[in-house]
């Protein structure tokens, strides 16, 4: 995966992801709990609307790219 990005709002979007989705999924009754077999899951900012998820399971890591759309309601 790229370095993370220096981007505040790609370091804050990848935060979100790690904090509401991937950390401690038990203590958020509306989310499903993670599959089994999942034995860690990351986050980081890839790009300045893109965070990179990593899911590692017992024989390989899977990389995700979760791009952001910006768009301006005004």
């Amino acid at each position: 995966m790229s370095r993370p990005e220096n981007d505040p709002a790609a370091r804050y979007i990848a935060a979100i992801v790690q904090h509401h989705l991937i950390t401690s999924p038990a203590g958020r009754p509306d989310l499903p709990p993670l599959p089994a077999g999942v034995i860690s899951v990351e986050a980081h900012a890839v790009g300045v609307l893109d965070t990179g998820v990593a899911v590692t399971t017992a024989g390989r890591v899977r990389y995700f790219l979760v791009r952001v759309t910006e768009f301006d309601t005004r």
